[in-house]
């Protein structure tokens, strides 16, 4: 009842909108939109991906969308702060409107404001919504729901099982501790709504266009993908469910077209973590992904829009800061996130043997390159050896780790990934976002309109007005 509720929303804007805006609709070109989202990706993380894989041979020497027809760059701040948070971002990305702090698709009333999808959805288009991370998780969400605050990732969920968006992947749904209800209630609830609910590449290899509306989730127990620097085999990934939404999509709206939206969840925890080389491999994931975009351009160039942005920067990095020189080969070595190189050096140091110095160095060599392809100054190792000696020297010594939002890692792991990250020339300034402008890259048809856009909020209705589903 209240997906047919929120669909009839829907139609109510759709007949609303000026004679003007359905005679454009009639004359679109445009069928067919992709809205990509790096979650926390400044300038200087997609320029130091293209620096770091020429240094490192770890992905291509272009960074595709980088190198798209227009490139410009927007502002990002929020209705209550020059710094803004992805859900702030995300509505105003979504809807075009800027909304205080941890809103989700309300505008600083608090009363809903209408996201492209709904709109996309009103005009007759399919609809998509794809991430790397929970589905209720504040970008994704801003796509999917009305919530004055991204903390109800209940209400979020409850919104987008509610909603008339056909396709939607992600690694799965978090959840609220005061509700007690896990992951199984939502999938259940929707399951109960008529959602097709897949989990894992396996399964949703038997999707149709029968299914009326589908969920692919990633078929592990975690609302979030692992890093591509830590992926194993047999783990789902953010192009795999970008291939799988475009088939499903376009199986079903070839005739009409429709609406997809991609975000890049976890640039933004690496960001948070100040790990350049996991950072910048999920970028190249998000590459990969736009690849399957370009591929499907490619056979529809003359009815595509393709626009790449970002929520906010996270990190503050900086390029060389300090030195007139980069280094991205010296990190090479790093094969590992933060987060696992933790898991790791916990592992490895808790055998019951006392570990010693020479075992700790040994361990860095082989997994960052410190000390083999990277030099190590007398001051640098010193402090090394001073956190490794108070945190694991002693059978009573105590762990110091470094919490940022999404993470807790060893300080000794972080202490040495910082370093690797200097000496290399990329420099991050906090753990958290910054209120710097970010890119704006587009290609396809109507891109030439976005070289106008100025502020987040710009981007909305002008990919409105080209596909025809303005409000």
């Amino acid at each position: 009842m209240k997906r047919f509720f929120n669909f009839l929303i829907c139609i109510v804007l759709f007949l609303a909108m000026p004679v003007t805006s359905l005679c454009q609709n009639d004359l679109a070109k445009i069928k067919y939109v992709f809205y990509i989202i790096g979650d926390g990706m400044g300038i200087n993380h997609v320029l130091g991906t293209e620096q770091y894989n020429i240094g490192t041979e770890s992905g291509p020497e272009i960074v595709n969308f980088l190198h798209f027809p227009v490139r410009t760059i927007i502002t990002t701040e929020s209705a209550t702060s020059l710094v803004t948070d992805s859900a702030a971002s995300g509505t105003a990305l979504a809807s075009g409107v800027k909304t205080y702090e941890g809103a989700i698709g309300v505008g600083e009333d608090g009363l809903p404001v209408p996201a492209l999808t709904e709109l996309a959805k009103a005009s007759g288009k399919g609809t998509g919504v794809i991430t790397s991370v929970g589905i209720n998780h504040a970008t994704p969400g801003s796509f999917l729901a009305h919530s004055k605050s991204r903390g109800n990732y209940e209400e979020i969920a409850l919104d987008y099982i509610a909603s008339p968006v056909d396709f939607a992947a992600g690694a799965g749904f978090i959840t609220e501790r005061k509700s007690g209800h896990n992951a199984s209630y939502f999938e259940q609830k929707a399951t109960d709504a008529g959602i097709k609910v897949y989990h894992g590449k396996r399964e949703w290899s038997s999707m149709s266009a029968s299914d009326e509306y589908v969920l692919c989730l990633s078929g592990k127990a975690e609302a979030e993908l692992p890093y591509a620097i830590d992926r194993m085999e047999d783990d789902t990934t953010l192009p795999e469910f970008v291939s799988a939404g475009i088939s499903y999509l376009e199986s079903r709206f070839a005739e009409n077209g429709f609406f997809m939206m991609v975000e890049g969840g976890k640039i933004d925890y690496a960001g948070h973590a100040d790990d350049g080389a996991t950072c910048f491999q999920e970028i190249n994931d998000l590459a990969v992904a736009t690849d399957h975009i370009l591929d499907f351009y490619e056979r529809y160039p003359e009815e595509t829009l393709i626009v790449v942005t970002a929520d906010h920067e996270t990190g503050g990095l900086m390029l060389g800061a300090g030195l007139y020189e980069m280094h991205p080969d010296r990190m090479k070595a790093q094969k590992m996130s933060a987060n696992a190189l933790t898991r790791l050096f916990n592992t490895t140091f808790s055998k019951g043997k006392k570990p010693v110095w020479e075992d700790a160095k040994e361990f860095l060599r082989d997994h960052l390159g410190l000390w083999e392809d990277v030099d190590v100054d007398k001051k640098t190792e010193k402090e090394l050896k001073e956190i490794f000696d108070r945190n694991y020297g002693s059978s009573d010594a105590k762990e110091e780790s470094v919490v940022n939002l999404y993470s807790s890692n060893s300080l000794f792991i972080q202490r040495a990934i910082g370093y690797l990250n200097n000496t290399a020339g990329y420099y991050w300034s906090y753990t958290s976002h910054s209120g710097s402008p970010v890119g704006l890259f587009a290609k396809g048809q109507g891109a030439e309109k976005f070289i106008s856009a100025r502020d987040n909020t710009d981007i909305a209705p002008i990919i409105s007005e080209l596909a025809g589903y303005e409000k």
